[in-house]
Parts: structure tokens; sequence; C-alpha cells
């Protein structure tokens, strides 16, 4: 897995040389603790880093985020609500930070070999000069590959709308490929890759995410 991510990437670079081409890494940690049967919270830590942009191979800190999430769920559907908060002007003076604030509706069906999962949620982002409106849709299958140590290959597409009095409505398609398998008891890996085609309706741009997640139930 590793050596195919490291594969993935220069084969991007490669292929964005001249092109509005920028590449991430992006570590999560996520803490889900259990009220209920129908009511949980989550907890989440993500950091944003640079590995390739401008032409140039570096690796920058971009930005912090700090999250929480409740859910509550019925049957196969479920609500959340969230907040989440940006740093990033610490790492970048030209940037501003942002409070998000999330609310979502996911309905699953789990009946059949391969699970299929729905998203719809909507994001109010402020920052200090404007504030922003989204609205996300996502679509995600996940195929289990053994019993053992529950692993699983999981493919996303998530497409993004937004508005704000600032800017012209931006629109964005994210594709995603990820390999999780439980590494402990409640300690659950997942790791892969995330093309994002920013704004591709104004300022075309192609966004590579090589993205590892840990997630702890408790």
């Amino acid at each position: 897995m590793k050596l195919f991510l490291i594969m993935l990437l220069l084969f991007f670079c490669n292929l964005a040389n001249g092109q509005n081409f920028t590449s991430y890494f992006e570590p999560e940690l996520e803490l889900e603790y259990t009220i209920t049967s129908r009511y949980s919270h989550s907890f989440g830590v993500e950091n944003r880093n640079y590995l390739y942009d401008k032409q140039t191979l570096n690796y920058i800190v971009k930005q912090i985020d700090v999250s929480h999430f409740s859910n509550f769920s019925f049957g196969n559907n479920a609500i959340g609500l969230g907040i989440q908060y940006r740093f990033e002007e610490s790492f970048d003076s030209t940037e501003e930070n942002e409070l998000r604030l999330m609310q979502e509706y996911e309905w699953k069906n789990e009946d059949l070999n391969i699970k299929i999962e729905n998203r719809l949620r909507t994001e109010q982002r402020f920052y200090a000069s404007t504030v922003k409106h989204r609205l996300r849709y996502e679509l995600g299958l996940e195929f289990p590959f053994t019993s053992k140590n529950k692993s699983f290959l999981k493919t996303e597409t998530e497409s993004l709308f937004e508005i704000a009095h600032t800017q012209k409505p931006e629109f964005e398609q994210r594709l995603a490929v990820l390999y999780g398998f439980n590494f402990y008891e409640g300690i659950e890996i997942e790791t892969g890759a995330e093309y994002r085609i920013a704004n591709y309706t104004q300022d075309f741009g192609h966004e590579l995410f090589v993205v590892v997640g840990i997630n702890k139930k408790i």
C-alpha cells in the first residue's frame, strides 16, 4: 500500500508539470464515544500538510482542524450535528481561521455484502471577512476483504457546491479509494488517496491527498 501511494504521488506530480496541481498529506485521529444505542459523540483532530505545490516537493504544515459531532441514529439512518475550528492563519498570514457548523443526514444499506452509504451535508463556514455556505453529497461503497482483521476496501465520491457574497458559485468533485482494517480491539485504521477537482467551472485545479485515519471507539 505504501509503495502504491508513492507511485501514485509521483505519477500525479509528473502529470501536473505546468498545471494547477497540489498534493497534501493528511493524518487524522478520531475518538468515538457511544452514549446509548442511538446517540454517540465523536471528537477529531486533523492536520493538512503540503507535499507538492507550485511544482516543488516540500513538507509544509497548512492547517490543523479540531471538530466535534453528535450523532442520532434510527435504524439505517442517522442525523448529525457538528462544529469544527480550523487553525490556518498561524501557518499562513494570508489565510483566515475558520469556524464551521455542520448538519448532515446519512442513510445506508447493510443488507447486502457490499455496504452502501449516502451522506447529505450542509455547512456554514465563518471567517473574519465573510460567510460561506456549502452543500455536499457523498456516496460510498464498502467491500469486505477478510473477517480475520475486518479489513475492507472503500470507494467514495462526493460533489460539493459553495456560495458566498464574496465569490462566484464554486463546484468541486472528490474521488477516494481507501483500505481499512481493525488494527487492535476498538482501533480502526484507514489509509489511501483522494483526488479532488477543485472549482472546475472557473479556476480548474487538481489536488491529491494521501490520507491516514485512526479511529478509536471508547
